[in-house]
């Protein structure tokens, strides 16, 4: 190589970043239309969601009721996350959500044709929702990881964010589209939608470009050898760890309030229709308003602030809402509450999709869900039990107090403060 002369300036090449865009990831044309699709569903799953919760109270009249309807429809994520972890490590991930997609549209129409015909009780409902809950906990660690496949490494970051705001995106229409449908067509008619929106997404997942199609992943052993393999990895792994400590805090103590938002717009506030609508899509409007910001702040802060932040956030919208005396100020308290969680999940989630090795994703990701999945049925068979005893205003301010004492714990203990090797492999992606 010739050396510059002595009097010719060297030219070196500019160590300027281009700034990231929020939405460049959705100008990779297959990740934009799995996100359109994926958007439609989860609007339809989460009216399923508040649809629930809804018929079992109309049925019983008892906050008790919900809570074991709620465990055994989220208690199947937990018992089949770890199976479609392992899928997911070995079997094409679309094959997969295809089958995943059918067997959840499946539940959806059968659940439709029981509440419109007026023959469903709360076995019923609690048994298609544990049905339905087998087939979402297979889908739900293959769907994450097939994120990975329709984007690049150096828009993974802004990808896994873009399909959380789409989440919550749903999370505010689906239960808002719920509360007016029961004041309009009656409630059956969430199920049925929520089975169409499955048919679209499988339409989707067909037109997608994939080369990972046919390709058994070479993973050495069996599916168990590959569980204990990803076990051991996330225990000698601190920051997937601790995500996983703060996912089952928040998931035990905290999410079981939306679960119960019937009961507050039925018994406590005295609401219907669109009122009760924006009570149930309040939360999923909170992380739709809260996104730009995270969206733009995210790249540039550590990542141990920013979860120490929404958390204390989440927290105290917990207890505001126990607290809160008139309709107006719930709502508010619940756009915190669905804003602070996004931040918490996207941190979460993206965390762990940087430092996870990819044989392991699938497995690992199942791990963290697992510790999420877990923990909200218990939450919200215990909320429901106390309630009942007690009122729902108290056990939700007393749910929030002890996940803000747990929150202090973790922030005082340094916990989250090894998730800088996250930040370091997000660095590293964007450079």
């Amino acid at each position: 190589m010739t050396a510059p002369m002595p009097n010719q300036p060297e030219v070196t090449p500019s160590t300027e970043r281009p700034k990231p865009r929020a939405l460049d990831a959705l100008r990779q044309r297959d990740f934009r239309r799995f996100w359109l699709a994926a958007l439609v569903s989860n609007t339809g799953s989460w009216m399923q969601g508040a649809a629930i919760p809804f018929v079992a109270f109309s049925l019983t009249g008892s906050a008790g009721a919900i809570g074991v309807t709620g465990f055994f429809q989220y208690l199947p994520f937990m018992v089949m996350g770890l199976v479609g972890g392992s899928l997911a490590d070995r079997f094409p991930r679309r094959t997969l959500l295809i089958s995943t997609q059918a067997a959840q549209a499946a539940c959806a129409t059968a659940l439709f044709v029981m509440v419109y015909t007026g023959v469903v009780t709360t076995a019923w409902l609690a048994g298609l929702a544990f049905v339905s809950g087998l087939a979402a906990g297979l889908n739900t660690p293959v769907w994450q990881s097939f994120v990975a496949e329709l984007v690049s490494r150096d828009l993974l970051l802004n990808a896994v964010t873009l399909n959380s705001a789409q989440f919550n995106a749903a999370r505010a229409l689906g239960p808002l589209l719920t509360g007016i449908i029961v004041s309009g067509i009656g409630v059956s008619w969430a199920f049925a939608l929520n089975a169409a929106s499955f048919g679209i997404v499988i339409v989707v997942l067909l037109g997608l470009r994939v080369g990972s199609d046919g390709v058994r992943r070479n993973v050495s052993g069996g599916a168990v050898a590959g569980i204990r393999s990803a076990g051991r990895y996330v225990l000698a792994s601190p920051p997937i760890r601790a995500c996983c400590m703060a996912i089952a805090a928040v998931a035990g103590l905290g999410s079981p309030l939306f679960s119960y938002l019937v009961v507050y717009g039925e018994k406590v506030l005295q609401v219907s229709g669109l009122r009760l609508g924006i009570l149930f899509g309040a939360a999923g409007i909170g992380s739709v308003i809260f996104t730009p910001a995270l969206l733009s702040i995210a790249p540039r802060i550590p990542r141990s602030r920013l979860l120490s932040g929404a958390m204390v956030l989440y927290g105290l919208s917990v207890v505001a809402t126990g607290l809160a005396p008139t309709y107006f100020t719930v709502v508010l308290a619940l756009l915190c509450f669905g804003g602070a969680y996004l931040a918490i999940a996207s941190t979460i989630n993206t965390s762990i999709q940087l430092v996870v090795r990819d044989e392991l994703r699938g497995t690992v990701i199942a791990i963290y869900l697992m510790c999420l999945t877990g923990a909200l049925p218990i939450g919200i068979f215990l909320w429901g039990k106390l309630s009942d005893i007690y009122g729902i205003q108290p056990v939700t301010i007393a749910a929030g107090t002890l996940l803000l004492m747990v929150t202090v714990l973790f922030i005082l203990t340094g916990r989250f403060h090894v998730m800088a090797d996250a930040d370091a492999a997000r660095d590293a992606a964007a450079a």
